[in-house]
């Protein structure tokens, strides 16, 4: 063997183990964090990825749940509502988070980062919306650890509700296999018409974020494989906090209902109506947690009273017990 020969056999074997470094050090069963930066197009606006890989079972044949947060912005907290489910059923949590000071305000992250300015549609560039990352994050995981899914689910409570349902629209070619949107505070509404007061008078804005009006998403190459989604809108019966009285009759927020509750079944509705006037198939689902509020264990676990089992790695998990047949979990996993 000539000394050339022996340094590139040497370099090679170096390369594969500090490769399997990395690959320990970036996953390692049980909860950890990184700061993902893997999406180029979006590498200037990084994301905190928290994660939970069961101590025991083969990682390359376990599910892939990627959970979304809400108006806290906090994947630790999303973590730790799926941690000891998934220690005990064996699947995989990926909570990633968006951070304000990232770069995710409203528009960057319930809104995907779709338009340049959230009161004005104004297109982006598809490869920068933020919808993007969670493709590239599914990507980065299945590599560095050789799991085999071919889909994710996907879950988001409130603001992480509102991006579930618009990622969907937007992103017709991701590899969501079921998904629950629970409690949003608003929707998108797939009426090319946008949204109107009883009284005729256009909401404002009229069009995005709040309706496809005078979007590429107004069109059947968008709507049909949304409503085609094995989506599942998910409401607790007690999320009924009404709308300040200050706000306006044109608020998309006051046009889509009073309040949470009764937006979702309106949103739910009109959307199967919609589907129907256009020949489209409906796939969606609509279901109440019975006694809960807005709160995402509450969701997650499927009723009103939820006790937390114990602080670990500095956040809240719960007590296995508390699972019903109606929460996000049994709807993901068990239907």
């Amino acid at each position: 063997m000539t000394k050339r020969s022996f340094l590139s056999i040497f370099l090679l074997l170096f390369a594969v183990a500090v490769a399997s470094a990395q690959d320990d050090v970036r996953f390692r069963r049980g909860g950890g964090m990184m700061v993902f930066t893997g999406y180029p197009p979006m590498k200037d606006h990084p994301v905190n990825l928290y994660y939970y890989i069961p101590t025991q079972g083969n990682i390359r044949k376990m599910r892939v749940l990627i959970s979304m947060h809400g108006a806290e912005r906090s994947g630790r907290i999303q973590r730790g509502v799926w941690r000891n489910l998934a220690e005990e059923y064996g699947f995989i949590v990926l909570a990633p988070e968006f951070k304000h000071d990232n770069g995710y305000l409203e528009n960057g992250y319930q809104f995907g980062w779709v338009s340049e300015d959230p009161k004005e549609f104004r297109l982006r560039p598809r490869e920068k919306w933020t919808y993007r990352i969670i493709e590239a994050i599914f990507d980065f995981f299945k590599a560095q650890t050789g799991n085999v899914s071919e889909t994710y689910d996907l879950f988001g409570h409130s603001a992480g509700g509102q991006f579930v349902h618009r990622y969907l629209l937007a992103m017709p070619e991701a590899r969501v296999g079921r998904a629950v949107a629970a409690n949003p505070g608003n929707y998108t509404w797939p009426d090319d018409r946008g949204l109107f007061t009883p009284a005729g008078e256009p909401a404002d804005p009229p069009g995005w974020p709040y309706s496809v009006r005078d979007t590429p998403f107004a069109s059947d190459d968008y709507l049909a494989p949304f409503f085609a989604r094995d989506l599942i809108i998910l409401i607790g019966t007690e999320d009924t906090e009404p709308l300040r009285d200050d706000i306006p009759a044109n608020n998309p927020n006051r046009i889509q209902g009073r309040h949470r509750y009764e937006r979702a079944w309106n949103f739910y509705n009109a959307s199967r109506e919609i589907a129907r006037r256009k020949g489209l198939a409906f796939n969606w689902t609509i279901l109440e947690v019975p006694g809960a509020g807005h709160g995402s264990a509450q969701m997650v676990y499927g009723q009103g009273s939820v006790r937390n089992w114990r602080i670990e790695d500095n956040e809240r998990v719960y007590n296995l017990k508390d699972v019903t047949g109606r929460g996000a979990y049994s709807l993901l996993f068990e239907r």
